[in-house]
């Protein structure tokens, strides 16, 4: 590589490491406490110890093989599971520390591997026509390297006679051809699993016939994958490629070459910067809840110790004092992850965690997703929005998937209809709102479950209107479930196949007293836009989200605004205490419930009905609203969520609540909330363009055509948050601070806030004579005194 090209390389690095961190200082927490490293011993002690228990169950392991072996298994023959990591983890050990007995147990799997075939039957083998040169020792390309790992070691070590090399390099040789029979490729987990087995295999059987044809294919999947973009929005999957690019880095003695790459490195601290107060990072996409963490600690600990990096070193101390059971070491398959741990870590690196808080990980072209944070802490705040679309990377790839396998319900590839949905919610150790999981079935479960849009946190839309179902003349809303008309979640449910979106970040603020983001989702055949707005207030700690629909066609919608919960605990009018007790078998700390509110309730349907998502029986709740919209006519939601400790009062919230009535109507969502002598207004515009108002000058934009009035407030910005405090007594004056977004101008009791001056604009396209315009402000923060009533 010339030196030009490196050093734009590694100078794109720094750059990146430092606008990762360029942050406001007032987004900055207490310090969370260090955390103490495993030692890489404790990672080698395991991976041994696993080893010996599998060799000590070895026999035990075969006959449990035997009696639960399935001839017709989706996936063709499938060996027994478990030898290979203790293969590869003891010539490790032998390599190390010269142990015959740990070589020849090494020697033994590596030759009889391919005996277990035999109980493969014949009417089997004539079913699948990748058999046709026959049955592979090496079947699952997910394993593939680990044999050839073993075999790599021993070799060298002069450990294999000539008859027993030819066995092996024969095995090797017709399992790497049988891998080559599926074509899969692309920036995808599966693709670097293939490249990493054909590297192993090339580097192992250098001077084999079909070395060269191997090297080239290697080189065919894996140039598509070293300093590229995956394609995968998909927790599970994200860390198999990045494990496999590291075993893939590996064999070609590259690994540290690899770490420094832009996009090893951007991918670091994104995942770094995704982690939750579970200790890992959320599910989102095709995962379960807490799954995949051994991939992300090697992936973590490796990174850290070529980066030098001791925050990475945190977030592998994190999963690693979180998961790992040392008092069971029986898993071997993740002795084997953990042998990784240990060759590829640092012991020099002291941990120490991340300080910033709400934040885009990492911004708005790749990553795609907004954190909400309070702390780093297992009891801290943390809410994940995940806005990321399909995108436009990656097409040949996506489009040959698209064409190759049945993966119409995913978002290409491994990910869901979850475009500006809310992935996880968590508080004082709890997870108030969670995400929805795999799959069932493959390729998908029934209304393609649980990647489709009405398995998630999320506004859903259908071009159609629902029957709402009207009683005594008045449309209704119902806590029991009794309002007549359809089901919503019938009306909605469909095969789940996943229809293309696009996604954009609006803005994104981070303060003090609250953060706020808006982000959007456009569907160019449907004909609509949804823009979700997401306040998060420090004191009191709560979510506004405002879910705001603009038709871009005259066309019938039905909107559903769809929230889930595992546990409905109380309900009332527009209300529900809501608790998630458990995901799947794993019970969950029950300190704290989420209060949903819903403060807008005119013409919608609102109530409850059950759905399995995750595994298990949940409850949607639902805000439901329909009608006929004119082209550019906007609606939306307002829901609030609260955080509570499960025995604290939480009635009086909604009380405390109150709708802004908008001027014009539907010109923006708004909302009051009273807490401690302070009422709190926020509220945002619906239709950002709505003050474009000529074109044949600039600015094009308008204060008359873009002001909105809400309450005692005016204001022609995006977004306003105020907080007006009364004074203690009756003759003190009451304080007002506030926050407008994108404005020329705001007003507070016909009272001018802030007013932007006048500057010079020219060059008018109808060449008339240039003259004064006000440019917007980006934001405008302040305090003012006030007199009281």
């Amino acid at each position: 590589m010339r030196k030009e090209s490196l050093k734009t390389i590694f100078l794109f690095a720094a750059l990146l490491f430092l606008s990762s961190f360029s942050i406001n200082t007032s987004t900055f927490g207490d310090s969370p406490k260090a955390m103490a490293p495993l030692p890489l011993s404790q990672y080698l002690g395991y991976a041994r110890t696993s080893a010996d228990w599998v060799w000590t169950h070895y026999q035990e392991i075969v006959d449990r093989w035997r009696q639960s072996f399935e001839p017709d298994n989706v996936f063709g023959y499938r060996p027994p599971s478990g030898l290979l990591e203790m293969a590869a983890i003891y010539a490790h050990l032998f390599e190390k520390e010269k142990r015959q007995d740990y070589a020849q147990r090494a020697k033994k799997v590596l030759l009889t591997y391919g005996d277990f075939r035999s109980h493969y039957p014949d009417w089997a083998k004539k079913k699948r026509p990748d058999y046709e040169d026959g049955v592979p020792v090496l079947p699952d390309f997910f394993t593939v390297m680990r044999y050839i790992r073993a075999y790599d070691i021993l070799n060298r070590s002069n450990l294999l006679d000539k008859a027993e090399r030819q066995k092996i390099e024969g095995d090797i040789a017709h399992s790497i051809e049988y891998l080559l029979r599926s074509q899969e490729w692309g920036t995808m987990n599966r693709t670097a699993l293939r490249a990493e087995s054909l590297a192993w295999a090339v580097r192992a059987l250098l001077s084999h016939p079909r070395a060269r044809t191997w090297e080239m294919q290697r080189r065919a999947l894996g140039d598509d994958n070293w300093g590229n973009w995956q394609i995968e929005d998909a927790t599970i999957y994200n860390g198999v490629w990045l494990y496999s690019l590291l075993g893939y880095a590996d064999a070609l003695g590259k690994r540290e070459e690899l770490l420094k790459t832009p996009e090893m490195f951007y991918y670091a601290h994104y995942y770094l910067h995704l982690m939750s107060p579970a200790g890992m990072i959320p599910d989102f996409g095709d995962a379960r809840w807490e799954s995949n963490w051994a991939h992300f600690l090697v992936f973590f600990e490796a990174a850290a110790a070529v980066l030098k990096d001791p925050q990475l070193k945190w977030a592998a101390a994190t999963i690693s004092r979180k998961f790992i059971d040392f008092k069971d070491p029986s898993n071997v398959g993740l002795g084997y992850i953990l042998l990784d741990c240990a060759r590829w870590g640092s012991d020099s690196l002291a941990p120490r965690p991340p300080t910033t808080l709400s934040e885009e990980v990492m911004e708005d072209v790749q990553g795609k997703k907004i954190v909400f944070r309070n702390g780093w802490e297992a009891t801290s705040t943390y809410l994940l929005l995940n806005y990321r679309d399909e995108g436009d990377g990656g097409l040949n790839f996506r489009d040959y998937l698209r064409d190759t396998i049945p993966v119409e319900e995913e978002k290409m590839t491994h990910g869901h209809s979850d475009e500006n949905s809310l992935v996880l919610l968590m508080s004082g150790g709890s997870v108030l709102l969670h995400d929805a999981g795999y799959r069932d079935y493959m390729p998908s479960g029934p209304y393609g479950a649980y990647r489709q849009d009405y398995f998630h946190n999320r506004l859903c839309v259908r071009p159609e209107k629902i029957w709402m179902g009207q009683d005594k003349g008045e449309f209704r809303y119902s806590t029991r479930n009794e309002v007549p008309g359809q089901k919503v979640l019938d009306f909605l449910r469909n095969a789940g196949s996943y229809r293309r979106v696009r996604t954009q970040k609006v803005d994104f603020l981070a303060f003090d007293d609250f953060d706020y983001s808006r982000t959007r989702l456009i569907d160019d055949n449907w004909g609509y836009a949804w823009d979700r707005v997401i306040v998060y207030i420090k004191n009191p700690e709560l979510f506004v989200v405002f879910d705001v629909f603009k038709a871009l066609r005259e066309e019938w919608f039905t909107l559903s605004n769809l929230w889930h919960a595992q546990k409905i605990l109380a309900r009332g009018d527009h209300w529900y205490k809501i608790a998630c007790e458990k995901i799947g078998s794993t019970q969950l700390p029950d300190k704290k419930h989420l209060l949903v509110v819903f403060p807008l309730t005119h013409y919608r349907l609102e109530g409850v009905e059950p759905i399995k998502r995750h595994y298990q029986d949940e409850f949607a709740i639902h805000q439901t609203t329909a009608q006929h919209f004119e082209l550019g006519e906007t609606t939306g939601f307002i829901t609030l969520l609260i955080p509570h400790p499960k025995e604290a009062p939480y009635l009086d919230w909604v009380d405390r609540i109150s709708l802004i009535q908008a001027e014009p109507e539907r010109a923006g969502l708004g909302v009051t909330i009273e807490s401690d002598g302070k009422t709190i207004v926020v509220a945002a515009k619906s239709d950002l363009r709505m003050d474009m108002a000529r074109d044949w000058r600039r600015p094009k934009y308008t204060y008359e055509a873009g002001r909105i009035r809400f309450g005692d407030f005016e204001t022609n910005g995006d977004l306003l948050l105020a907080t007006l405090t009364r004074g203690v007594e009756k003759t003190s004056p009451a304080n007002l601070s506030y926050t407008a977004v994108n404005l020329t101008k705001a007003f507070f009791r016909n009272r001018v806030l802030v007013e932007a001056k006048p500057s010079f604009f020219g060059l008018a396209f109808d060449a008339s004579p240039d003259g004064a315009g006000i440019g917007k402000l980006r934001y405008w923060r302040d305090e003012v005194e006030l007199e009281q009533d």
